[in-house]
């Protein structure tokens, strides 16, 4: 463990101290046992990385171990049903992603799970607004100046996904449509391949998250030229917001929220929601997921419902105008 995370998990744990004592006993005796995470990234990640100090954070304030297990694949369904499947005693916790709650239902033509009915909502951790980023080769400064290019260049520019059907193919074929440009659609293995490829020039267009791309924005390794959200951003400050450049429809971002399965005890469920907020409020996690291009947003409980209600039928109302369907 380096100096640095020691000194945040002590920071954070010496914050949730005072609200632990506060907290009613719960019925029970929970928890009894080792409390799992499962979470559908791969280790090494941003995600992975706010997953495990959510998981150095509870381990200290609930006096039991907490582990992260990373089960990849199928866009997260595999890890949704695992954990939808698990038993609903607040031991398995499932960090869900704007994927497996929103635009699976609506992408996959059958997944192991009901996103609304087997989870019960604990809270939002962060969210991450798409951007619009090219290559330093292409001769456009702002978004006008790139959307009147892309224009007057039909299919000669190419912008990479992390796949079919991720949400940076999904934000790009409403970004083509909104601005009615066409750019050819280049799906990669993953993000990391695809960012590759931008950098050298073999592509010339992204529609990331900025926890992925904000060390090539300060280097200058790619342009940034605007963010697809209504909110300015405290990590690539001074980026433009489409919507407010004419753009209203242009919102879109990755997320991801804490969740146990459906029929987890209420006073389980209330307790993990003072946890995760008391860890929200810490300005130490703020400032380390601000540091990868994080930034955190909590929200009450209704008002993430209501967000997550909106989500999905954003995200289904475009795959049904794309007619992109996975098996």
């Amino acid at each position: 463990m380096t100096i640095d995370r020691r000194r945040l998990i002590l920071s954070l744990s010496a914050a949730a101290a005072s609200v632990a004592a506060q907290t009613p006993a719960l019925a029970q005796g929970w928890p009894s046992k080792t409390i799992r995470i499962v979470v559908p990234f791969p280790a090494g990640g941003s995600a992975d990385l706010s997953a495990r100090l959510l998981a150095d954070h509870l381990k200290t304030v609930l006096n039991q171990p907490v582990v992260v297990e990373s089960k990849v694949g199928a866009g997260g369904n595999l890890a949704a049903g695992e954990a939808a499947r698990a038993e609903a005693d607040g031991h398995t916790l499932f960090f869900g992603t704007n994927g497996t709650q929103t635009i699976n239902q609506s992408l996959y033509r059958k997944i192991p799970y009901d996103p609304a009915a087997d989870f019960a909502a604990i809270g939002m951790l962060w969210e991450a607004p798409h951007l619009l980023v090219v290559h330093p080769s292409v001769p456009a400064q702002t978004l006008d100046a790139f959307t009147a290019y892309a224009r007057a260049n039909p299919g000669k520019l190419s912008y990479g996904s992390s796949g079919v059907g991720s949400s940076t193919h999904l934000f790009g074929e409403m970004f083509k449509a909104a601005t009615g440009t066409d750019i050819a659609h280049v799906p990669y293995r993953g993000q990391g391949p695809a960012l590759t490829d931008l950098i050298g020039g073999q592509i010339q267009v992204m529609f990331p998250i900025a926890p992925d791309v904000i060390a090539h924005v300060r280097s200058g390794g790619v342009r940034a030229l605007a963010l697809a959200s209504t909110r300015p951003s405290a990590v690539l400050t001074g980026v433009p917001l489409m919507p407010a450049l004419g753009h209203p429809d242009l919102v879109a971002s990755a997320w991801t929220a804490l969740y146990a399965p459906a029929k987890t005890p209420a006073p389980v469920v209330e307790r993990l929601r003072t946890e995760l907020n008391a860890l929200l409020a810490s300005k130490a996690f703020i400032e380390r997921m601000n540091q990868v291009g994080i930034e955190i947003r909590a929200m009450r409980a209704d008002e993430f419902e209501a967000f997550t209600k909106a989500e999905r039928a954003k995200w289904a109302k475009t795959i049904d105008a794309l007619k992109v369907k996975i098996d």
